[in-house]
């Protein structure tokens, strides 16, 4: 009689050939969190599906950071909002917020790059 199948390595090989990377990386640690605690077959799924989404969203963010050839150390953060008028820095701020995303609100920046886009116009839509 042959030796029984190793489930978990053939298991690993499925998820990563079905492009599951996150779940090949995380159901063994997660199983045995999962039977400590005692969580149902439909909890552990959940949160397998969960750290593949994670893990899928945090590589999107990072390829597409890489593409947009933006400088890595730019951000709200470290942008020096004294060196502004008082006006332009209430609109990075209302921008920095993002609450145009909520009013669904237009937002157009036009200029060379690097140059800074001093105006701003909001058309209603």
């Amino acid at each position: 009689m042959s030796n029984p199948p190793n489930r978990q390595s053939e298991l690993r090989s499925l998820l990563e050939r079905l492009n599951l990377g996150g779940m090949a990386e995380n159901f063994a640690d997660l199983a045995l969190k999962a039977a400590k605690e005692g969580l149902s077959h439909e909890a552990y799924l959940y949160e397998l599906a969960k750290r593949e989404e994670e893990q899928r969203t945090g590589r999107r963010t990072a390829r597409l950071l890489r593409q947009s050839g933006l400088p890595q150390d730019k951000t709200f953060r470290t942008f020096h909002l004294a060196r502004l008028s008082p006006a332009l820095q209430l609109q990075l701020e209302r921008l920095g917020s993002a609450t145009f995303l909520d009013t669904a609100i237009n937002v157009i920046a036009v200029g060379k790059p690097g140059v800074g886009k001093p105006r701003s116009t909001h058309y209603p839509h």
